[in-house]
């Protein structure tokens, strides 16, 4: 009796994986993709103003860089690891001459690992120069990089809310950032002959730094409105393209003024896989 309905179980299984019915769509998650090895183009585009006695001030960050990234597992699930190939960046300051910055401000890997929903847990930060470390954090990098995913399979006009918070020590000085992010599924696009998933994406961020520049202690907070897109490739399981605009107010305190000073800030950051 047991092996009948063993049989029957089997059976019944096996005309449903049969059925007429189209398959149920892939789980929406990270994982190894079957292209471990690639390279993302990057680029920052970020501007801050600063209103200080009666006048605005203006702070501008332009940057583009090249990072090899390399998926692997371990006991512990994915990691992953980002090398910069390529750096080239300037910023504009309103009291001082550019600051110009390349790879050679940039070393070791960044490696962290990521869990299917894209939860980073950082195990190693490269070192980078304090010149460099206004523009690039691996903190963020590792946080903020990748979209945070469901998990499970989405149809189109589903969403999901991804909360991002992560606080550490980097360079010369300490980040703490929190983010809330709704994603909602747009449907499938085509670019070169590459079937794609498009996802928009809206939040907020809110954001805190101190550090030490150039012998000044400075505290800066700001709260942002984020939207944005991301393409994901689904046949690869890889993040294709992600496009994110921030924009806000906050305050930076520094040691030439009594009371802390309003900042608006703007940011435009898209990254995007290379040789696609």
């Amino acid at each position: 009796m047991k092996l009948r309905l063993f049989s029957v179980s089997a059976l019944v299984l096996l005309l449903a994986a049969c059925g007429g019915g189209p398959p149920a769509p892939p789980a929406l998650a990270y994982g190894v993709p079957s292209t471990p090895e690639v390279v993302y183009g990057y680029s920052d585009t970020t501007s801050v103003r600063i209103s200080a006695m009666g006048q605005s001030l203006e702070l501008s960050q332009l940057g583009s860089a090249d990072f090899a990234v390399t998926f692997g597992t371990t006991a512990a699930g994915l990691t992953v690891r980002f090398a910069v190939s390529r750096l080239a960046a300037v910023i504009n300051q309103p009291m001082g001459a550019p600051l110009r910055i390349d790879e050679s401000d940039v070393s070791g890997d960044l490696v962290f690992g990521l869990d299917r929903m894209g939860n980073a847990t950082v195990s190693e930060l490269p070192d980078v120069s304090e010149a460099a470390s206004q523009l690039m954090s691996g903190l963020d990098l590792a946080h903020t990089f990748f979209p945070g995913l469901p998990g499970r399979a989405v149809e189109v006009g589903e969403g999901w809310v991804d909360t991002v918070s992560y606080q550490g020590a980097e360079g010369p000085g300490e980040r703490t950032e929190r983010a809330i992010l709704s994603y909602t599924v747009l449907g499938d696009t085509v670019i070169a002959g590459r079937a794609l998933l498009a996802i928009a994406l809206t939040g907020t961020s809110e954001a805190t730094q101190a550090m030490t520049v150039a012998g000044m202690d400075i505290d800066m907070t700001s709260d942002l409105d984020v939207e944005g897109n991301i393409l994901w490739d689904r046949q690869r399981g890889l993040l294709f393209e992600s496009i994110k605009t921030s924009s806000g107010a906050g305050t930076v305190t520094v040691p030439i003024s009594p009371v802390p000073l309003p900042i608006v800030i703007e940011s435009t950051q898209r990254a995007r896989l290379q040789g696609s």
